[in-house]
């Protein structure tokens, strides 16, 4: 919570007073929530070991399926020292009460659905994130020193880091300021998957690309580096040929951009440049008009018609 991480563990017993153990573990660039489950059940198992007298049967819940598979893992990896320590922690347990019933289960719980406790323990686990530790003579051993940093809470830290600094450059470049007006959520995985359909060819889902970035080879934009004369359309003779043009007015493509408009209502979608260079949905029918124009295709180069 917050970019803090805590633990917390609640023993419940009819007739007797609730039992709770906090840990506040440090920050989640040194810390992940698989580790802090697992400490978790550490401290669940250490509350159940303060019950000395006539309590045998005991159910530790977590809602954390990974935590629990590791208890069946073969224990190599540098980051289950907090699982071998549990696992000693029960033995101790169950030497200690050898000579009673003894029973011991830990259950996935579902978000801890339907367990009595679980506003509780939700409450708690906030206050422990928050920063409260209990004393430490009332924790684990184990836990009354810090921590190891685990390995992929810095490796998680380090990528975050990187991607922040990336996505910060690149809004503030030119081609990010303006593909920002077009869609909010640029850098974004969104567009990616949008334009890898299987029935979108590579070398459209690249001019859709361009469309998006004001890097595609219109005249406008030719111009400008002069790799060509003129700005005016080669199509209908207009004065400049740039995206708006293209996508919208140009009267030499009228008959394939009544195509795009017929599948733009259909989807009950809006015909501007926003919309057709950010809705995903709007991939294809731009894809089609774009191969349809032929505007970008090489002489004697064929296009396919998407469906």
């Amino acid at each position: 919570m917050e970019g803090k991480v805590g633990v917390a563990a609640i023993l419940l017993r009819a007739g007797k007073p609730v039992h709770t153990l906090h840990l506040h573990l440090g920050s989640e660039d040194k810390h992940t929530v698989h580790k802090a489950e697992l400490v978790g059940i550490l401290l669940g198992l250490h509350l159940i070991s303060t019950e000395r007298k006539n309590s045998t049967t005991f159910a530790l819940g977590s809602n954390n399926q990974a935590a629990i598979k590791v208890f069946q893992s073969n224990l190599r990896s540098p980051g289950h020292h907090i699982t071998r320590e549990a696992l000693h922690l029960t033995h101790q347990i169950h030497h200690r009460k050898r000579k009673t019933k003894y029973a011991l289960t830990i259950r996935w719980t579902a978000g801890h659905e339907g367990i009595v406790g679980n506003k509780a323990i939700d409450q708690e686990a906030k206050k422990a994130a928050e920063g409260l530790t209990s004393d430490p003579t009332h924790l684990p051993l184990y836990l009354r020193k810090p921590l190891l940093t685990n390995p992929s809470a810095v490796k998680r830290a380090h990528n975050n880091c990187l991607k922040f600094k990336w996505t910060t450059t690149w809004r503030s470049s030119v081609r990010g300021r303006k593909m920002h007006q077009i869609d909010s959520t640029t850098p974004s995985n969104k567009f990616l998957k949008a334009i890898s359909l299987t029935n979108i060819m590579c070398s459209t889902a690249s001019l859709i690309s361009q469309l998006r970035l004001t890097h595609i080879p219109l005249n406008s934009y030719l111009k400008w580096f002069k790799r060509t004369d003129s700005a005016r359309c080669p199509a209908c003779g207009a004065d400049e040929e740039n995206i708006v043009h293209f996508l919208l007015f140009c009267p030499a493509y009228t008959h394939e951009r009544w195509a795009l408009v017929r599948q733009v209502k259909k989807k009950r979608k809006t015909m501007t440049i926003e919309s057709l260079l950010r809705d995903p949905d709007l991939v294809t029918p731009l894809g089609n008009f774009i191969n349809a124009t032929e505007r970008f295709t090489p002489c004697g180069e064929q296009t396919i018609s998407l469906t």
